[in-house]
């Protein structure tokens, strides 16, 4: 049986393990996993039409998309995908949820945090201090992560994005789950390194 691994922000923060997993596939956001297909949750037109980071810097390794649901744990889901694969199976996922002030993303985070460094008693934990975000040239727009590795290969985190407000971004926070592949993949400044 899969694990429930999903949270809903400034009410309830949840996190359902009965026991602590070695396989990242083991763990759901909104009831999903790496290893799903797309298909079984979205129409084949929702996942070509959504917005997507193909305009980004990067081998293709991987499909990343946004797909903005209406539930109560998260106002968007992104996904990493194979480019080609007829069957869109999941790689990574990235549950979102938006703050209108970083503060307010920080004291989330720092509850996600805790429950997660208990439910993963066995994980590696890495705490990234702040860094710059990439994706903005400017250099003023931050992020700060938390990395949770996991024995058997995977790893998940929460992140805090404090985007400039240049960008055209808002500031948010991400929980997400990633195969060792792709996050070597993410680490690599997405294989063009």
């Amino acid at each position: 049986m899969k694990k429930l691994f999903s949270y809903v922000f400034l009410i309830i923060l949840s996190f359902s393990a009965s026991t602590y997993a070695d396989d990242i596939r083991d763990f759901e956001i909104d009831g999903m996993s790496i290893g799903d297909s797309l298909l079984d949750y979205f129409s084949r037109d929702k996942i070509l039409n959504a917005r997507n980071y193909d305009e980004y810097p990067s081998d293709m390794k991987f499909r990343i998309i946004d797909i903005y649901t209406e539930n109560k744990f998260y106002e968007g889901i992104q996904f990493y995908y194979i480019p080609g694969d007829e069957k869109f199976i999941i790689q990574s996922l990235n549950g979102r949820k938006f703050f209108s002030n970083i503060e307010d993303c920080y004291t989330e985070k720092k509850k996600i945090e805790k429950i997660l460094s208990g439910e993963f008693d066995n994980a590696r934990i890495n705490r990234q201090k702040k860094e710059k975000h990439l994706d903005d040239p400017s250099g003023k727009s931050t992020y700060t992560a938390t990395f949770f590795y996991l024995g058997g290969g995977g790893r998940g985190s929460v992140t805090c994005y404090n985007w400039h407000t240049d960008t055209g971004y808002r500031i948010s926070i991400g929980v997400s789950i990633q195969s060792e592949t792709v996050y070597n993949w993410v680490d690599s400044n997405y294989g063009i390194n």
